[in-house]
């Protein structure tokens, strides 16, 4: 338990705060240590399954290794396909939009050959990792609704990005059909009937953090209404006396140079 505190635990919950870290602006020493501790955080938590084989822990940084480079590159082609149209801030250039789209092809082909081929995440007893069955499903459903929200804004919100909106679209279109193939074909080590299980797991989980998120935002109104209601009104203050006005007059005249 001490070996895992200290070689998974703690190098996990290093991740968010060196993150955190890293993002301040004050001081780059500061960003370079946040930086430092990161990557030494996640090459201690992706190393887990050797430095701490026995602890049930070290699931996750086997998992965490299959599915980093896909997930990157599906996540990041994602955010060039996003930006490279008509933004006022950060607008990427039109290559960026088809590299974005060639890395988010090569990550769902990535994500194919790991369902359907000998690269499942898989421990060294020869068990399929559990948290792949439950990352997996959450993460297309979860990366089909973002595209297709993505879209929709754009086209309701935007300003001439309708192109970028049918790329969008398009990703979404592929996400939901490598749904229907992994809810239909069998993989290498899990039956559709499986996966297909899974996937509706995934979308009542998702459904209830909707559900809770808009309860919460509801009840946080309702409260906020509430004490605001029973405030008392304000009081309308005095106007401002002659020497109040001349006081007023004196400044504005000192800061702008006129005599009026």
């Amino acid at each position: 338990m001490l070996q895992a505190a200290l070689l998974f635990w703690l190098p996990l919950a290093l991740i968010p705060v060196s993150l955190w870290i890293s993002q301040s602006k004050k001081s780059r020493n500061g960003q370079r240590i946040g930086l430092i501790l990161l990557v030494i955080g996640l090459i201690l938590v992706l190393a887990s399954p050797w430095t701490v084989p026995d602890s049930p822990s070290s699931a996750v940084g086997n998992l965490f290794g299959f599915i980093l480079g896909p997930s990157i590159l599906v996540l990041f082609g994602l955010y060039l396909v996003a930006y490279s149209g008509n933004v006022p801030v950060g607008r990427l250039s039109v290559g960026d939009k088809y590299l974005g789209l060639l890395l988010f092809f090569i990550g769902m082909v990535w994500f194919s050959i790991m369902h359907w081929l000998d690269l499942t995440p898989v421990l060294d007893s020869g068990e399929i990792n559990r948290f792949w069955l439950i990352f997996f499903p959450n993460f297309l459903i979860s990366l089909s609704c973002l595209c297709l929200s993505a879209g929709i804004a754009m086209l309701v919100l935007g300003d001439n990005r309708s192109a970028e909106s049918k790329n969008l679209f398009f990703m979404f279109g592929l996400t939901v059909i490598f749904i229907l193939f992994a809810m239909n074909i069998d993989s290498s080590d899990a039956s559709s009937n499986d996966f297909r299980t899974y996937v509706w797991l995934s979308i009542a989980d998702l459904v209830g953090i909707m559900l809770g998120s808009i309860l919460a935002i509801i009840s946080f109104s309702l409260v906020i209404y509430s004490y605001e209601k029973r405030l008392p009104k304000p009081k309308s203050i005095l106007p401002p006396t002659k020497d109040e006005l001349k006081h007023s007059a004196k400044i504005i005249s000192s800061n702008i140079g006129d005599d009026e």
